[in-house]
């Protein structure tokens, strides 16, 4: 199951795009595109941009649009692979299959792109560039080579996004490693998003810095918002697997009692 997500995820983020740029009202008019160095909607706004600036084409409509399909589509996706490969899986592991599918798929497509791409992503001008400069207004760092940024969302991207992929299959299948597993890439989840959201608000409190754009939307939506998913989801994983590991070592244990005694 995990390689036929993968076939199929980049694929579905492209089309929910294409798909949409073609309603009425939302053409994109790449020709109009320029490039400007000194004027950018990020902040704050003394921050450098070493190749300059492209401005988004396509509408906030659009990008968010694309994004809330392509979620849906994988997710649909996954549920329709669960129903032919493993009908009699229980609700709470359907939902962890669907839940690392996703995340897998933000974590090795989304944001593996910024890595490949950080270079050069303040110039970049397909879907996933221009929802990445979205989201910049937030998080500026992502449009400045921030080192911290850019090791984060590696190892995130190359590390947890695979892992997760596996994490869906050790569930439909039942694997014994499934809750090591599950707690190494859920903790590493929880700690990158801690230091990312601890990075930033340090910054602002002690150098009076923000990267988000002053309207709180960016702020409260995009930055606390939509991160949030990967402290709360992960923590409850955690949970879920150190419980299953004591349980097993409580058996272990008391297994082990009763042949010694």
């Amino acid at each position: 199951m995990p390689e036929n997500c993968s076939h199929v995820v980049f694929s579905c983020f492209q089309a929910c795009g294409r798909l949409i740029t073609r309603i009425p009202g939302y053409q994109i008019h790449c020709s109009k595109t320029m490039a400007n160095t000194s004027d950018h909607p990020l902040y704050p706004p003394d921050i450098n941009i070493p190749l300059g600036y492209v401005s988004n084409t396509i509408s906030l409509t659009v990008l968010l649009s694309s994004f809330a399909l392509a979620t849906l589509a994988i997710i649909t996706f996954t549920l329709a692979i669960l129903k032919g490969l493993k009908p009699t899986i229980s609700r709470p592991d359907k939902i962890l299959v669907g839940w690392f599918i996703f995340t897998g798929s933000i974590h090795f497509f989304l944001e593996g792109y910024f890595v490949y791409h950080h270079r050069t992503m303040p110039r970049m001008q397909d879907l996933f560039g221009q929802l990445w400069k979205e989201y910049a207004k937030a998080d500026s760092r992502y449009m400045t080579i921030e080192p911290f940024v850019l090791i984060m969302e590696s190892i995130t991207a190359f590390a947890w996004g695979p892992l997760s992929y596996l994490i869906a299959w050790m569930i439909v299948v039942k694997s014994p490693y499934r809750h090591p597993t599950q707690m190494l890439v859920s903790m590493g989840q929880f700690y990158g998003d801690v230091l990312y959201y601890g990075t930033s608000m340090l910054e602002e409190y002690y150098h009076a810095r923000s990267y988000s754009r002053p309207e709180r939307y960016y702020y409260w939506g995009y930055f606390i918002f939509l991160n949030a998913f990967w402290i709360f989801i992960p923590a409850w994983c955690m949970y879920q697997s150190y419980s299953a590991m004591v349980a097993v070592s409580r058996l272990y244990a008391g297994y082990a009692g009763k042949k010694t005694a």
